[in-house]
């Protein structure tokens, strides 16, 4: 993808003139920048922002840098969005997946609410097709990396985090394999604003409080989805959330392998039951 566009390029993209283009640009309306030339360029993350902001149809992804895909307006397919995403990964067919997908955000979907709504329910009923198909084990992980090549895809069309900003840390608890879910969340604090270290799957409670020290992070979180022992998941979070004095930080948690019982009256921590709330929550924490 490119870094940045010409006025021309980006008024192409959206079927605009050149001239109304510039005439944004100089009200304010879209951040520009000039060259040792004079020229304007705007940069990619800045149009994307406009783009969905205005809810502007883009009409040659290509010169946004996304070839081969078909960017259409929320509801042109007429299809609910899970089910015409959940076909496209079940017939393994990356280019119509993504384009499900960037359709959505570049019509101003939430991040959040991408990952809440048609990502999780398609991925759900993947991940039961091992009962019934002996694919069904080969297809969720293919369904996975597709999701997960696109989420970073995303990623790079969110504006830059200001290095001033606070920081998030997180991962899965121990024994938990699951890559995804922490990177929907790495994602969705990175949207809120956050600048967020994703440890990945399968993070011992040391390693996550030794981020604590080195990043003193605003918000640490903990996306479980393989079921663990009650006591053992209350003791893991204790012992986090027993680091986040100094830094003034908040433990999030969430995911189906997670029982909230066993979290009650812990300080500091939060189980959180999606990731709009958890982006709610994040947000409401930059404010105070």
């Amino acid at each position: 993808m490119q870094e940045f566009l010409s006025p021309r390029d980006l008024a192409a993209a959206i079927g605009v003139s050149e001239s109304s283009l510039k005439r944004w640009v100089d009200g304010g309306l879209l951040e520009a920048s000039r060259t040792v030339g004079g020229h304007r360029r705007i940069a990619l993350t800045e149009a994307v922002r406009f783009i969905r902001k205005n809810g502007t149809p883009v009409l040659r992804p290509e010169l946004l840098g996304l070839a081969g895909l078909q960017l259409e307006r929320r509801g042109d397919r007429g299809t609910d969005p899970a089910e015409a995403l959940h076909e496209a990964l079940v017939a393994d067919d990356r280019i119509l997946a993504r384009s499900l997908i960037l359709s959505a955000f570049f019509a101003g979907e939430p991040l959040a609410a991408l990952c809440d709504g048609p990502i999780r329910a398609a991925l759900n009923r993947i991940g039961e097709l091992w009962q019934h198909d002996e694919a069904g084990i080969m297809v969720e992980h293919r369904a996975v990396d597709i999701i997960v090549q696109t989420l970073n895809m995303v990623r790079g069309l969110l504006a830059p985090v200001p290095v001033a900003a606070p920081a998030a840390v997180g991962g899965t608890p121990s024994g938990d394999p699951y890559l995804l879910p922490s990177l929907m969340v790495a994602a969705v604090l990175a949207d809120a604003g956050y600048r967020d270290v994703n440890l990945g799957p399968d993070v011992p409670a040391r390693t996550l409080r030794a981020a604590v020290v080195r990043y003193q992070p605003r918000i640490v979180w903990l996306a479980v989805s393989t079921p663990i022992a009650a006591e053992t998941l209350r003791r893991e979070c204790a012992t986090v959330a027993d680091s986040l004095g100094a830094a003034g930080a908040a433990l999030i948690v969430g995911g189906r392998g997670v029982d909230a019982a066993a979290l009650a009256q812990l300080p500091r921590v939060h189980v959180l039951e999606s990731m709009a709330e958890m982006g709610a929550f994040a947000r409401g924490l930059r404010a105070a």
